[in-house]
């Protein structure tokens, strides 16, 4: 009998315990974290009889936690891609919100200064146009002052948010520690037994760590558990946890790093980079990937604004006749250069480097942050890459002379001074402090620069139909070589004021008319441009970088000897060979071209050889002077033949220089070579505009003519040399050759010929634009001159006002306004996917909670069954324990 009480009394406490397992479950229904337990029913031991083996009852194995491990870790990667997504969209919806409405962002702040701009071109003499302008010109400045104000204040709560952030991730870890210990202690007391409690606690606080960042885990034979995040740094390992902190970066030092002091580690170590998913990761994430390429983007407009408008207002007339200064803050000022320069913190004294970024070219600028590192072999090689992808830009190596310089990007970069050593690292912030720091300048309405300083204007006695522009200010200072151009040198004035002469329809000269009554010739030279008739022809270079260099060496300073007809007549040059060095500005690859010049060759010859040179064009003309016309008085007048032409004097016109240049211009021959005559009276000037050698003979008996070379470079054309022809003699005078040559295009020559062996070029960049069109006149003359008191003249202001809509930032295709709309659509790009991306991470954690529910959560409905299911059985144990107790008294009574 006392089998079947057994057997009863298990059964009642095996399905007791069911009933308290099924009735925690039901108190816990609502419990966070709370994972369903069952209890695990086993049969006991069979007792053998001579009948066989008889079941002793029942008891509970275990109370088991209804759980899947890889659905609690999809759990927790779901959560944390959810938070990074949440924390992400938070952030940029606060910066959408900003940057692009109607009364926070940018647009209307520049549409407003523009049209004061425009305004103000209308009517450049209204004082209130003007006043009116320097307002919005403020309220400009006050928007990037606030909108950059608002932008650096959410990179302040990011880093605030992290703080809190890293602070929770530190007491989970510690709370994970703690419950690892006691979770190995419970399983070492229970002999095996899952301490469901202590369990549940640690796979909640692990799904409030995943909320904070990617979470991954390893569980060991002690069901202690590993936790690593991120990328897999460690934060759990058994009992122990690492601490995470954050310090100002070393890298930029105006934002936060993360640092983790690993198990067993006294150091801290950089963990932004490796911190991926939750919270932290989703702040991360903006913050260097999308909060800073805005800031740069808005800084990167207030420069090119600055840069270009101070650049145009520079080249205006103020109502004082002072050209115009500064209308925002320079850009590179030394002060504002130098602070895009931050020392990387962990740099090794000394830290006595200096170094420095000036903006060359706004049209190139980026949104990047670079960093400039020191790695190697020496202490003075370097890489400059791009932090935002790690590409490398440029290498270099400093040659120990400073300053060094090195262009990027549409930036330079300094090296000024100090002692550069392996491991330097140093960033580098081209456009992030540009809306910060910009500012107004002008405070006078009498200061703003609308007026052009130059103006053109035709000769009165002009008799052809050609007009010249109205003229257009390039630049002041050459923007290659950064130096003053000579025209604006005095206050005031142009140095010099310059005069458009033709000499035929088709050929006119440059030159100084500060005294109108003696032109001379401009340093370098303008002598002897081609005129192209139904096109417009641009009066100046537009090329800084070009240079002229002219044909003065000893050869051009002598006439040969005459010798006796029929010659052959030859010019005296000698043969030289010119060695042109060709550099590409963009590649700085560098190509030689040889150019050999035959002996006695012409200069148009000359001209043609070297303008077949890339890069290279050549200009050749002759000048000879005729005079002191000697005639015996025989029966054989004098007379004189040019490159084989006979010039005949037909009665009544006279022998000399007015008959001869009338009779040369006539001749169809000397017209195809380009050979044009002009008399004073006295002597005869004769010009090959095309560089033909001029060939005189003089005919008769007794009688000569002085020839004389002209100097085309120097005040007055004085006379480089003369001989005297006489009667069977002739002698070839040879031309000029004034070379251009573009940016990085130099030659020099081992001998000294034509040209000198190193000749000097000279900078044709003047710094202004006038245009002639129509069909001019020999005798045809304009004048270029200082605009003074041009205070009705709005040129400049309609130029400024015209670079709203020009072409300006990437590569000079996007205007102001297109590159802050970029900015916008960046973030709200940005927005736009991190609202997606969250509904879409909602929607698969929403559906890895309810699966996980499905499996481990508590179902009243099905716990309600159990409870019936288990006080049935408890109720029928009971039965069993009542017959036995029953058999047991009949068996008593049997024998009383």
């Amino acid at each position: 009998m006392s089998g079947l009480v057994n057997i009863g009394l298990t059964g009642l406490r095996a399905h007791q315990l069911a009933l308290s397992v099924t009735g925690n479950n039901v108190a816990n229904t609502n419990t966070p974290g709370y994972t369903r337990q069952e209890a695990v029913f086993v049969d006991n031991l069979s007792l053998r009889t001579g009948a066989g083996y008889v079941g002793q009852g029942v008891s509970v194995e275990t109370i088991r936690r209804i759980s899947q491990n890889f659905v609690v870790e999809q759990v927790r990667a779901d959560t944390s891609v959810y938070s990074e997504r949440e924390a992400a969209l938070k952030q940029a919806e606060s910066v959408d919100n900003l940057l692009a409405s109607s009364t926070t962002g940018l647009t209307p702040a520049l549409s407003r200064f523009f049209q004061a701009f425009q305004g103000a071109a209308e009517d450049p003499t209204s004082v209130p146009q003007r006043q009116l302008l320097l307002t919005q010109t403020e309220g400009l400045v006050s928007r990037f002052h606030a909108l950059n104000g608002r932008l650096n204040a959410q990179m302040e709560n990011i880093d605030q948010e992290l703080q809190a952030a890293v602070a929770e991730v530190n007491s989970i870890a510690q709370s994970l520690a703690k419950l690892n210990q006691s979770i190995a202690v419970a399983v070492g007391a229970g002999q095996g037994d899952m301490p469901n409690k202590l369990l549940d606690e640690r796979d909640e606080a692990l799904r409030r760590l995943s909320e904070l960042v990617t979470v991954s885990t390893t569980t060991g034979a002690d069901a202690r558990m590993n936790v690593f995040i991120g990328k897999g740094q460690p934060l759990v390992v058994g009992n122990s946890a690492a601490q995470l902190s954050t310090q100002a970066s070393a890298q930029e030092g105006r934002k936060l790093d993360i640092m983790i002091q690993g198990i067993g580690s006294a150091a801290n170590q950089l963990a932004t980079n490796e911190l991926t998913g939750g919270k932290i990761g989703g702040l991360i994430q903006f913050r260097d990937q999308d909060l800073t390429p805005a800031i740069n983007g808005l800084g990167r407009v207030a420069i090119a604004i600055a840069d270009t408008i101070n650049h145009q207002h520079s080249l205006g007339l103020d109502l004082e006749n002072n050209m115009g200064g500064l209308f925002f803050n320079d850009v590179n000022d030394r002060t504002l250069a130098r602070n895009r320069v931050i020392a990387n913190g962990n740099n090794t004294p000394p830290t006595n480097q200096v170094l420095r970024v000036e903006i060359t070219d706004p049209k190139k600028l980026s949104t990047h942050d670079y960093e400039v590192r020191f790695e190697g072999p020496g202490n003075d090689s370097f890489t400059i890459v791009r932090v935002h992808d790690g590409s490398i830009a440029t290498r270099g190596t400093l040659q120990g002379v400073f300053p060094a310089t090195v262009d990027l990007d549409g930036f330079r970069l300094y090296f000024e001074s100090g002692t550069f050593k392996q491991g330097d690292k140093f960033t580098l912030l081209p456009t992030r402090a540009g809306a910060a720091a910009i500012a107004k300048e002008v405070d006078r309405v009498e200061e703003l620069a609308f007026a052009s300083p130059i103006r053109a204007q035709a000769g009165i006695g002009n008799t052809g139909t050609a007009k010249i522009s109205l003229g257009e200010m390039l630049d002041t200072t050459n923007p290659l070589t950064n130096q003053p151009i000579g025209l604006f040198a005095n206050p005031g004035r142009l140095t010099p004021n310059l005069g458009i002469q033709f000499i035929t329809n088709t050929v006119y000269e440059i030159v100084d008319i500060s005294n109108p009554a003696n032109p001379v010739p401009l340093n370098p030279p303008m002598n002897n441009l081609r005129y192209i008739a139904g096109a417009s022809n641009n009066l100046f270079s537009t090329d800084p970088g070009e240079t002229l260099v002219s044909a003065q060496g000893p050869d051009m300073l002598s006439l040969p000897a005459p010798v006796a007809t029929p010659g052959p007549y030859v010019n005296g040059y000698s043969a030289q060979t010119l060695n042109f060095l060709s550099r590409n500005p963009s590649t700085g690859v560098v190509t030689p071209t040889t150019v050999n010049l035959a002996a006695n060759a012409s200069a148009k010859e000359m001209a043609s050889a070297i303008t077949a040179v890339s890069g290279a064009s050549a200009n050749a003309y002759t000048q000879v002077r005729l005079s002191n016309f000697v005639d015996n008085g025989d029966a054989t007048p004098l007379g004189i033949e040019i490159n084989g032409e006979t010039l005949t004097i037909s009665p009544p016109a006279v022998f000399g220089p007015d008959a001869l240049a009338s009779v040369i211009n006539a001749n169809t021959t000397l017209q195809s070579q380009n050979i044009v005559a002009v008399s004073d009276g006295v002597s005869l000037t004769l010009r090959a505009t095309t560089g033909e050698n001029i060939n005189v003979v003089v005919t008769g008996s007794g009688d000569s003519v002085d020839v004389s070379k002209l100097d085309p470079y120097s005040p007055g054309t004085p006379v480089l040399s003369t001989q005297t022809v006489g009667s069977g003699q002739g002698l070839s005078v040879g031309g000029f050759i004034d070379v251009r040559m573009s940016e990085g295009v130099s030659f020099t020559s081992p001998s000294v010929g034509v040209f000198n062996q190193a000749s000097v070029a000279r900078s044709t960049y003047l710094g202004i634009k006038f245009a002639i069109q129509g069909e001019p006149r020999a005798g045809d003359r304009f004048s270029i001159r200082f605009n003074t008191d041009g205070v009705s003249d709005n040129r400049n202001a309609r130029a400024i006002a015209a670079l709203e809509t020009k072409g300006i930032l990437s590569n000079g295709v996007v205007t102001y306004g297109e590159a802050y709309s970029q900015v916008v659509e960046e973030i709200g790009t940005v927005t736009n996917r991190a609202r997606l991306d969250k509904e879409a991470a909602k929607a698969l954690l929403d559906q890895s909670v309810d699966f996980r529910e499905s499996i481990s959560g508590v179902n009243l409905d099905e716990e309600a069954g159990r409870l019936i299911q288990f006080q049935a059985a408890y109720n029928a144990s009971s039965q069993v324990v009542a017959m036995a107790r029953e058999l047991f008294d009949t068996l008593l009574s049997t024998f009383r």
